[in-house]
């Protein structure tokens, strides 16, 4: 009867006749909010709101002297009231009070049974209203005659069964049973009312465990209770059901639980309250080395290391006795200990216990995680960090140091102990020193509303790198390059918040992109003074560069001169500025045609350019030199169409070539530079001084290869000329269709004396392509023809005039 009333889910409530509690069971305790010693011995009017409290004194006096009941009814199988109840919080609830009295030991005591009617007063209030009690029940209810014809059946029975109240309402109980429990069902009441002996619930019984048939077929374990009773004179009998499939679940719940411990990879371990190990899971086993057989019935302080071992079994007797904890305290999710295996060796363990009651006993299980492997994966880490190269530290949300590795030490110049426990600040210059806890704040609060708002958050810092200044010990300041990471532990252990920063002292590196910078610009400077080639040898060399001596011979380039006619009378009457700004024009649009062709350019001396192909030993060099003296031609015609508001002052230029060998090198200690010495530069500047004006003027290696390009260039032999040191010398002029300046300037080269010559050649050319011989002197002939391949005939000279392509 104790344990029926200690596990009924109805809080009940005993009193003797002075209203004082006499027992309270768990159930009403909990609903009330008291320990049941808080309870015992009390005034039931404590658990009364206004102003039954008051009151409730005269009902049992009242009672006790007339028998009339207010409360509770004269027939207590059926009696019982809806009144308020008062928490210990001071709320009221309703609920439903049933009473009945007995005799215990000679005195006259009052048993109250509840029902908390607070979920029904708020979801079935109308409900509760129209049927009472029983149609209110949480349990199915069903009432049959003696033939087992359904009379009644409560919602909560047609909810479990799955039947609406017409569909069981005159049919038989049957129809609730599977088999073979249907078909003895008639046979079993026969045999009762007959002999007055129960099969189903047999004498003394509370009740019985059978199964029940859903509608859909399906069958569910339940307690059932039977009570028999006569209504209008008919024997009926009363059934109420606990649907016990929730227990069968918890049951198997329990189950699962078991195979969960078992197969768990944290040791699990149970302990009575004399320390006596009750359970110990395999994982437990092999962790410290040992068979289950071997830890049952042993002390968990075999477990243990000293001072643990030893001091164990007291903890437990201060705990029971005491009730304050002293290994794991109150509020704390767990602890770190050492743990201790059957060897001898002992490891890391985070350990979480919990307290319950087995079977009324006291026990404790403990759960235990294995930190050998976090161990060591920690002292990599901190191993990895104390070897790094760049300052780290680890700051709280509040800017305290938590950890720093040596190079924080090495760089900033305080020692460890200096460090740990300091503020952050301590490492910066101001104004940052002083605001900087206002920045964590300002990131803490704007990550904080993020959340709650779903929303994400820019930070200026965290998660980023920046460039900022730090501060060493001695005040001085240096550049430093920061990235912070933002770290949240919430482990089993604790909650950890806080910043990660790693720092790189920007100061050598400033000081290498400065030099970098610097050497950039040399480089640039000396790649403007000297040829590539020459530059790279120079900066592979390692000796003294004033004294390096750079020297190479070449049997095959191409040397070009020239020179600009008519610029030392327009200097003459003009501004040094506007003279260095012409040139400069000139000099620069040369300078990207040799970049286009890749030659290199040597020097200028005045008004006079000079550059040279075939540097680089490959074939085309003299091919390249002829396209970009045509257009050097090219350059200073656009550069006269645009120069001269008054058109008076336009310029021409005077080009050389020649091919041959030559010596290059660099000389001087002062402004050294690159240069060419030998018969063929000498040459090449002769072709220059002995030009025409707007023409190319070449000796016979350079023109024969014009001529294999004859679709591309014009070459007009001018021939034999006097030049200075070499004597009569076969020169050309190489030229374009295009060029009508030029073609000018070849016919205005021949002397009075050979008139006629050219006169008989126009003549000839006329009849040739049926031109007059006019459009040749005037010249437009060339302008109407793609190209033209021409040689004179002039004092003993052939000459011929080729055209191809001819369209008019």
């Amino acid at each position: 009867m104790y344990n029926l009333v200690a596990t009924c889910m109805d809080p009940i409530v005993q009193i003797d006749c002075e209203g004082t509690i006499r027992l309270a069971n768990p159930a009403c305790c909990k609903c009330f909010q008291y320990e049941e010693s808080e309870l015992i011995g009390k005034n039931i009017t404590m658990l009364m709101p206004e102003p039954y409290a008051t009151q409730h004194g005269n009902f049992i006096k009242n009672y006790l002297r007339t028998g009339n009941a207010k409360v509770m009814n004269k027939d207590s199988k059926s009696g019982g009231r809806k009144l308020p109840a008062l928490r210990r919080d001071g709320t009221t609830f309703p609920m439903f009070l049933t009473l009945t009295e007995a005799v215990v030991e000679g005195e006259k005591v009052f048993t109250g049974i509840m029902r908390n009617l607070s979920a029904e007063e708020e979801e079935k209030q109308t409900l509760l209203a129209m049927h009472g009690l029983l149609e209110s029940s949480i349990d199915p209810i069903v009432q049959i005659s003696y033939d087992g014809t359904i009379r009644l059946a409560n919602p909560a029975c047609c909810k479990c069964f799955q039947y609406s109240d017409s569909e069981l309402v005159g049919m038989n109980i049957c129809m609730l049973m599977p088999e073979p429990y249907s078909s003895k069902h008639a046979q079993f009441i026969e045999n009762y009312l007959r002999s007055g002996i129960p099969k189903v619930v047999e004498e003394g019984r509370k009740g019985r465990k059978l199964p029940g048939l859903r509608r859909d077929g399906t069958t569910f374990p339940m307690f059932l209770t039977l009570s028999e009773s006569v209504i209008n004179g008919t024997k009926v009998f009363t059934g109420i059901m606990r649907n016990l499939s929730a227990e069968e679940e918890e049951k198997q719940t329990l189950l699962a639980m078991h195979g969960l411990v078992k197969s768990s990879i944290d040791p699990i371990v149970q302990i009575n309250d004399m320390g006596i190990i009750r359970l110990a899971n395999p994982a437990c086993c092999k962790c410290f080395q040992y068979e289950e057989s071997e830890l049952i019935g042993k002390n968990i302080n075999t477990l243990m290391p000293e001072p643990y071992a030893t001091k164990h079994d007291q903890f437990i007797a201060n705990y029971l006795k005491t009730g304050i904890p002293k290994v794991v305290e109150r509020g704390r999710k767990g602890r770190k200990l050492p743990g201790m295996r059957r060897d001898g060796t002992t490891f890391p363990m985070f350990l979480t216990l919990s307290e319950s009651l087995v079977n009324g006993e006291k026990v404790f299980t403990g759960i235990m995680r294995n930190l050998s492997a976090e161990e060591e994966e920690r002292q990599i880490l901190a191993a990895m960090i104390d070897s790094c190269i760049d300052p780290i530290v680890v700051i709280t949300t509040q800017g305290e140091i938590e950890r720093c590795n040596p190079a924080c030490t090495n760089v900033f110049g305080y020692t460890k102990d200096e460090l740990i426990g300091g503020n952050i600040t301590m490492l910066m210059p101001e104004p940052h020193a002083t605001i900087h806890q206002q920045y964590i704040d300002k990131y803490l609060n704007s990550h904080k509303r993020a959340r709650s708002n779903s929303e994400g958050s820019e930070s200026k810092i965290v998660g980023k790198g920046r460039d900022v200044s730090g501060k060493r010990k001695d005040g001085s300041e240096f550049p430093v390059f920061l990235s912070v990471s933002e770290f949240q532990i919430n482990s089993f252990r604790k909650e950890r918040h806080g910043f990660i920063g790693i720092m790189r002292d920007m100061s050598e590196k400033e000081r290498a992109i400065a030099a970098e910078v610097e050497k950039g610009k040399s480089e640039a400077l000396l790649m403007n003074v000297l040829p590539h080639h020459i530059c790279e040898r120079m900066k592979e060399c390692t000796d003294d560069h004033e004294h390096m001596q750079i020297a190479d011979a070449f049997d095959n380039v191409t040397i070009l001169f020239a020179d600009i006619v008519g610029f030392t009378k327009f200097a003459s009457h003009r501004s040094p500025m506007e003279v260095v700004h012409y040139l400069n024009r000139v000099f620069r649009n040369f300078d990207v045609l040799v970049g286009k062709y890749n030659l290199e350019k040597i020097k200028t001396i005045g008004d006079a350019y000079m550059a040279v192909s075939g540097l680089d030993n490959k074939t085309g060099n003299v091919y390249k030199m002829i396209k970009f003296s045509l257009e050097m031609l090219d350059v200073v015609e656009k550069l006269n169409n645009g120069i001269h508001e008054d058109g008076k002052h336009t310029f021409g230029v005077r080009i050389g070539l020649h091919t041959g060998s030559v010596v290059a090198g660099v000389v001087g200690t002062k402004r050294r530079f690159f240069d060419l010495w030998g018969d063929a530069v000498n040459i090449a500047s002769r072709m220059e001084s002995t030009g025409v004006e707007n023409c190319v003027h070449c000796t016979k290696s350079v023109a024969e290869v014009a001529m294999k390009h004859s679709s591309e260039f014009l070459v007009v032999p001018r021939g034999n000329i006097d030049i200075k040191g070499k004597g009569q010398m076969e020169t050309f002029i190489i030229s374009t269709a295009e060029n009508q300046k030029a073609i000018t300037n070849i016919l205005k080269m021949h002397s009075a004396a050979r008139r006629r010559e050219s006169y008989l050649i126009h003549q000839k050319l006329g009849k040739e392509f049926n031109f007059d011989s006019s459009e040749i002197a005037e010249n437009s002939i060339f302008s109407k023809y793609s190209a033209l391949a021409c040689s004179f005939l002039a004092g003993g000279i052939t000459a011929a005039l080729i055209l191809k392509s001819s369209k008019r």
